[in-house]
């Protein structure tokens, strides 16, 4: 039960400042529901260190910094592994080690377990203890079945997302090399002109009317296979699925090192389509 209260208001705390941030509505996180699974970890990781260190206040701040330090990073490795893309971004921050973690951040970390030990849980704990067993049992086994449904779907959904950002990649690629065929091609028969300009100026005319025909030829094909391209991508942007425009919309900042370029594009198709 401490482990999905303390979701809940990690999903508070985090939403609060990401909307302010943001300056509209978002619904904070990797799930669909009000609960952030990072908080409830590292809140009862925390309160494991912080509890034998109530009387330590400096031990306490430092193991705190440390132990949420390590986990966040460990964490965020593990999610930009398996879904390609990075959910929290430090980059932007000083001091920071591969955009996951960040000494602002960990110093946030470190005062959180004072907090947390001092003011927050006594409360927390004194309303988990004073709830008839029976209530809690049949509370967390509800809580338990919503929340292993929404990592299920939110799992799948992230999956599902990191392979759309791969073909999209593709698709960006593909646009790329067309546009490079493009230029290659007007440059390749501009060359092979102007080396036979002095050779045979009787028969330039006719060579440069056949030449230009097949260039722009070669340019309208090009232009139709970059414009499919183009279609593909928007058809496949304006496609996802509704969850997917949930996740991305409440991970403003979220990145990716290997599908940058797309995942940015398609956050902001996703928030300009909200906003419209």
């Amino acid at each position: 039960m401490i482990f999905y209260i303390y979701c809940f208001l990690g999903w508070c705390f985090e939403s609060t400042v990401v909307s302010v941030q943001q300056r509209h509505a978002v619904n904070r996180g990797f799930l669909r529901g009000p609960m952030l699974p990072i908080y409830g970890f590292g809140a009862t990781m925390l309160l494991h260190i912080s509890l034998p260190l109530h009387d330590r206040p400096i031990a306490l701040f430092l193991w705190s910094m440390i132990a949420a330090t390590i986990f966040e990073y460990l964490v965020g490795w593990l999610m930009e592994t398996m879904f390609k893309v990075k959910y929290w971004d430090y980059s932007e921050h000083r001091f920071q080690f591969q955009g996951r973690i960040c000494l602002q951040s960990s110093i946030c970390w470190g005062f959180m377990g004072l907090i947390l030990a001092r003011f927050i849980h006594p409360p927390i704990e004194t309303l988990v203890i004073w709830l008839p067993q029976l209530t809690l049992i049949l509370v967390c086994v509800a809580l338990t079945a919503m929340f292993a449904s929404d990592v299920a779907v939110s799992v799948r959904t992230a999956l599902d997302l990191a392979k759309v950002l791969e073909e999209l990649d593709k698709l960006r690629q593909q646009g790329e090399e067309l546009r490079e065929q493009l230029s290659e091609t007007a440059m390749v028969k501009l060359t092979n002109l102007s080396y036979r300009v002095d050779e045979a100026r009787g028969e330039l005319n006719e060579r440069l009317d056949d030449a230009m025909e097949k260039a722009t030829d070669a340019k309208e094909e090009i232009l139709a296979r970059l414009d499919e391209v183009r279609a593909r991508f928007d058809e496949r942007a304006e496609g996802l699925k509704r969850t997917r425009k949930s996740l991305l919309r409440g991970n403003p900042t979220a990145r990716s090192a290997q599908y940058d370029d797309v995942l940015q594009k398609l956050k902001k198709h996703v928030q300009t389509k909200k906003r419209g």
